[in-house]
């Protein structure tokens, strides 16, 4: 995903928009549309992260039953995240049930505050796009 970002600033700073950087007026515009571009990737890598992290506690860790290495929780639909007892079914690696709740729970957190954060980044850049002030510079050469 980042890849995908790095790509796609050194696409947008090429020298074809030379021209437009020779005015102050399109060089915010142009910044401000980079911005609205880069946060909606934001949403979408980070609803992303939500979604497979949401799922993936859903499903439960990858772990070593009495049987063999399995999801053994797997036909649970989450219902094993509130029964704490049924967590000893995972024998190793040990305190992996706890691991996978607290670290998908984070990555689930984090990843609705950067989709907030990115929200908000949107709506402020459109606001200031459509209902921005921009200088007017006379010329008096076109008078």
């Amino acid at each position: 995903m980042i890849l995908i970002l790095a790509a796609l600033l050194v696409v947008l700073d090429r020298d074809a928009f030379y021209e437009c950087f020779q005015s102050e007026s399109c060089t915010r515009t142009y910044r401000r549309f980079i911005s609205v571009v880069l946060s909606l990737l934001g949403i979408a890598f980070s609803g992303y992260s939500l979604i497979i992290s949401a799922l993936r506690l859903v499903q439960g860790p990858y772990c070593k039953t009495s049987a063999d290495w399995e999801y053994a929780f797997k036909n649970t639909a989450g219902s094993y995240l509130m029964d704490p007892t049924s967590w000893s079914q995972c024998t190793e690696p040990s305190y992996v049930v706890e691991w996978n709740i607290i670290l998908l729970s984070i990555l689930i957190v984090l990843s609705g505050l950067q989709i907030l954060i990115c929200f908000l980044k949107i709506i402020a850049e459109l606001r200031q796009i459509l209902c921005g002030n921009y200088p007017i510079f006379v010329q008096p050469a076109l008078i």
